[in-house]
């Protein structure tokens, strides 16, 4: 019985061990790279005739930094395997110091990413906005955008369902997480 249980204390131990390694690897080959940057939306672009209007715009380029990013995480373009945008909000960013910043004019949202030479994939969206909010957490595709990243620069094209009209241009901060599978330089 003794060496049942011995046997079974061992396997144990061995089973928490390689958890742990494998927890530890992941730690090491796996890591996030943050963006961020500011969209201007202009009044008239939020002007609704209709009960919604739809606006579609592209946000300037924004630079991947992916080669610097690499490095610094100890991989390389070539040992990526994957690319996953995790999050991304949106916040709405006040222009004037007596006012508060909100997105009440947003009914819905979709983002596509783009790079030169890729073309462009839907990577979140957020219909039926409530009112009040100054920033939303978007729905995430579970996509796989490495591709985009690989490149100098990527950009993404909003469109926009509004139900309010908006006499000040908007600015939205849109804050996004990608996460990167990657191993390890040796």
């Amino acid at each position: 019985m003794k060496k049942v249980l011995s046997f079974s204390f061992i396997i144990t131990l061995i089973g928490l061990n390689l958890s742990c390694k494998k927890k530890e690897v992941d730690k090491l080959t796996e890591f996030d790279i943050n963006y961020t940057n500011n969209i201007t939306i202009p009044s008239s672009s939020i002007t609704v005739t209709t009960p919604t209007t739809t606006v579609e715009f592209t946000t300037p380029n924004v630079p991947t930094q992916q080669a610097t990013k690499f490095s610094e995480a100890g991989t390389s373009q070539s040992l990526i395997n994957e690319i996953k945008m995790t999050r991304l909000n949106l916040s709405a960013i006040s222009t004037s110091t007596t006012t508060t910043a909100n997105l009440d004019y947003l009914k819905s949202i979709t983002i596509f990413i783009k790079a030169s030479g890729v073309g462009e994939t839907m990577i979140a969206s957020k219909s039926d906005i409530p009112v009040g909010l100054t920033s939303v957490l978007m729905d995430m595709q579970d996509m796989n955008i490495k591709e985009y990243i690989f490149k100098d620069n990527i950009q993404f094209r909003v469109l926009a369902i509004f139900d309010a009209s908006s006499a000040s241009n908007q600015t939205l901060k849109m804050d996004e997480t990608v996460r990167v599978s990657a191993k390890l330089l040796k």
